[in-house]
């Protein structure tokens, strides 16, 4: 039996349901992040902050001396890779890999190869450091996306329009969707994730199980989630419902399933405030070398084909993001297709081009729930 419908959500739902921040605004909501740690005296995480700063003023300084290298004029540049962290992300990989890169192999001589975009500036940073850029970079992501909260009642109606025959693909790391389907009985960690179901902490596990408190919708979280971790041997993607920035659940309302207290960011000995998601980054490079990602891309794949109505909410198919088109092309070709966006209309067009056609689009989630909740048969 085909699935009835299937929502497929980008940054653009998070941002009409608790005005997240979308990825050219990242780096605003980076700085407040910042300056909000010093306050805190959370001394690694402010060094981790101006390493990743000078990091970027030396890549944009060389960016624009080879501009003015290159043009006779000076050239006004719009932005920078402070609203591109694209750019960032990918840049930083393509040297982490090391490919394709010039060797220099003579006898007697040994020559640390290059590759084949230098950074620009005279100080080279070997993989471990550039690792470690893209870690502090990282972590301040994970502090601005874990705070995410809706403050409107648009998340709590979208929840109310949702039933449990439904299927989820998002490609947020947040968790303002499971928060809302949680606070409905509709969805618990208990089952919840695709290709994900292992905890960080048997007992909680053990609880929930104990106390029925099993998902009914399961949903693809195609790029990682907030509440997922390595393992200590780095082989298992396990889940974690400590919210430790804030000394809370991930989940409101867990105590009472749970058998103890959350854990808080001060009480974690040896803790140094960084963290290290099992993410897929949003980087143009995205090896799936994790078996929990590969399983989860899969599984939605599958779904993909089997539905009769999917729901783009807030998603347009950024180009960094090649991999989601290879979702369309699963689509029947009876699916109905409908889109949520600001900008409908071009990502409409950009979508006719791969011959995918929009049977309709709305400019608003509110435009969409207003109407569409009338309807009982929208299904």
């Amino acid at each position: 039996m085909n699935s009835k419908r299937t929502f497929l959500l980008g940054a653009g739902f998070s941002r009409a349901v608790a005005n997240a921040p979308l990825m050219n605004e990242l780096w605003s909501k980076i700085e407040k992040v910042y300056n909000k740690e010093k306050t805190k005296n959370k001394r690694n995480r402010e060094k981790w902050y101006k390493d990743l700063s000078n990091f970027i003023d030396m890549l944009e300084y060389s960016a624009k001396n080879n501009m003015d290298r290159l043009f006779d004029e000076k050239h006004k540049i719009d932005g920078g890779i402070r609203n591109n962290l694209e750019y960032l992300y990918t840049l930083i990989d393509l040297h982490i890999i090391g490919v394709p890169c010039f060797n220099i192999n003579k006898e007697g001589v040994s020559i640390e190869p290059f590759p084949i975009v230098p950074l620009g500036f005279n100080k080279y940073y070997l993989p471990g450091e550039l690792i470690q850029i893209r870690d502090n970079l990282t972590t301040l992501l994970y502090i601005v996306f874990v705070n995410l909260e809706s403050k409107c009642n648009l998340l709590k109606e979208f929840s109310s329009f949702i039933n449990q025959e439904d299927e989820f693909i998002t490609f947020n790391y947040d968790l303002l969707l499971e928060k809302a389907l949680w606070a409905r009985g509709l969805w618990s960690p208990l089952g919840g994730y695709i290709g994900v179901s292992k905890f960080s902490r048997e007992d909680d596990y053990k609880a929930l199980k104990y106390n029925k408190r099993y998902s009914k919708i399961r949903i693809h979280k195609m790029h990682g989630s907030i509440s997922w971790e390595r393992s200590f041997d780095e082989q298992n993607i396990l889940i974690t419902l400590d919210d430790k920035e804030n000394s809370k659940y991930h989940f409101e309302g867990l105590e009472k399933y749970l058998n103890r207290q959350p854990l808080s960011f001060e009480e974690n000995v040896g803790y140094a405030g960084g963290y290290n998601p099992p993410w897929i980054f949003p980087s143009f490079i995205k090896p799936f070398n994790i078996k929990e990602i590969f399983e989860i891309w899969k599984s939605a794949i599958n779904v993909i084909k089997n539905t009769k109505k999917l729901i783009i909410v807030g998603y347009s198919f950024r180009p960094e993001d090649t991999n989601s088109q290879l979702l369309l092309a699963a689509l029947p070709n009876e699916c109905e297709v409908i889109l949520i966006d600001p900008k409908a209309e071009s990502i409409r067009d950009r979508l006719k081009k791969l011959n995918i056609e929009i049977n309709s689009y709305y400019n608003s989630l509110e435009e969409f729930l207003k109407i569409n909740k009338r309807c009982s048969n929208f299904i």
